[in-house]
């Protein structure tokens, strides 16, 4: 599979149902979506209740690369 990185530098979750982009120099955006890529169980969503994967979208720690504030 190929790694998609966008203009900022940035890469999707590691886990194949995450929606979440994180640094080049991260593989998954938090500890639940490395446990959950590393379990052998089925799930239908992520529930790493970062903005792009929660139902509600209201995580103020998360930004999406056209968000983060530039210095």
């Amino acid at each position: 599979m190929s790694e998609i990185i966008d203009v900022s530098g940035q890469h999707k979750c590691a886990y194949d149902l995450c929606r979440c982009f994180v640094p080049t120099s991260e593989t998954y955006c938090s500890d639940y979506c490395s446990d959950a890529d590393d379990a052998e169980e089925v799930e239908i969503q992520c529930d790493c209740k970062h903005a792009p994967c929660s139902t509600a979208g209201d995580d103020p720690l998360y930004t999406t690369p056209g968000e983060q504030e530039h210095p």
